[in-house]
């Protein structure tokens, strides 16, 4: 990659790091630091990874727990992040809920551990169910919630007096400096593609 190509790359970073358009009505689903408006989801869900490694090594390491203690922890702390759908829930509870779900995630990923080694110390029933369970909650977490929370995200814009211009205000700024930069070939920072 030529120096100019990385360079066009950082300076698109903090509109990247925001992956919402930065406007009034966007304006709860980043934080800004230093500057850089970062997505709040995102944050938190990454911080809770975080914290879930370091929790997958107390596990797993210091209490030595079978695959069945994390495989229960993943579906508590999925449950919450299902009170999202069902419940309107202030932003603060939001992102503590996005915070499990990163732990939830790491769960499922030392459940499958754990599980992968029970079975290869022997055929268990518990293990292949778990196993079964912990894959298609992950699937289905990663297709419906997350198309749910981009439906969420669309409303937003549809109900915004600028959806029709061909770039809103909160687009325009990434936009712009895209071009200044002469990186189109880049695509839209917040395209799908």
């Amino acid at each position: 990659m030529k120096d100019s190509e990385k360079k066009a790359r950082w300076m698109l970073y903090p509109y990247r790091l925001a992956h919402h358009p930065i406007c009034e009505k966007y304006k709860d689903h980043v934080y800004t630091i230093k500057g850089i408006k970062v997505c709040r989801g995102c944050f938190n869900l990454y911080l809770g990874q975080i914290t879930g490694l370091v929790l997958a090594f107390i596990l797993s390491f210091i209490l030595d727990v079978e695959f069945w203690i994390p495989f229960t922890l993943t579906f508590i702390l999925y449950s919450f992040t299902l009170l999202n759908l069902k419940f309107e829930i202030p932003r603060i509870i939001k992102d503590f809920f996005r915070f499990l779900l990163g732990i939830a995630v790491i769960m499922s990923y030392l459940t499958i551990i754990l599980a992968i080694f029970e079975l290869i110390a022997g055929i268990n029933i518990l293990a292949i169910i778990s196993l079964f369970l912990i894959v298609l909650t992950h699937f289905l977490s990663r297709t419906l919630l997350v198309k749910w929370r981009n439906n969420q995200n669309r409303k937003i814009c549809l109900n915004c007096e600028q959806y029709h211009l061909p770039r809103c205000d909160g687009m325009k700024l990434a936009y712009d400096r895209m071009i200044s930069l002469k990186v189109s070939e880049l695509g839209d920072a917040f395209s799908d593609d």
